[in-house]
């Protein structure tokens, strides 16, 4: 629903769970909650962390703990491009990352999104060095 000021109020039926979008501040947006673009790369890295989630539960390895920072770019034609970093708290053998990754690319939200728009996905292993 439209609530005015440019915001907009989203409700799940069948749940007590809503969220509330802002457009962004150069729109004339208030910014005090996050664009749709945002939520939109809040639900492809959410849509990844569920898949691992489901992936390492089947195939027996471990997932607690990792997570993900995504980030929406944007230009004057719109989105052109989500930059995910996954961060494992742990350093697992090269099969499990394989199986990690595969996980990763099947999340349906991503499949979903026009194939134009790169999903540039980085990872970060416990003990990796991070570049400067």
């Amino acid at each position: 629903m439209l609530t005015g000021d440019l915001r907009c109020h989203s409700a799940f039926k069948g749940s007590n769970a809503t969220f509330i979008t802002d457009i962004p501040t150069a729109l004339g947006g208030r910014g005090e909650y996050p664009p749709p673009s945002a939520m939109l790369g809040a639900t492809l890295a959410s849509c990844m962390m569920s898949m691992l989630a489901y992936t390492g539960k089947r195939k027996g390895f471990p997932t607690d703990g990792i997570s993900v920072q995504a980030t929406c770019r944007e230009d004057n034609s719109g989105i052109c491009a989500f930059d995910l970093r996954i961060s494992v708290p742990m350093n697992p053998p090269q099969n499990v990352r394989a199986l990690m990754e595969a996980a990763v690319r099947s999340c349906p939200v991503g499949n979903a999104l026009r194939p134009d728009i790169p999903k540039n996905i980085s990872w970060v292993y416990a003990g990796d060095t991070l570049p400067d």
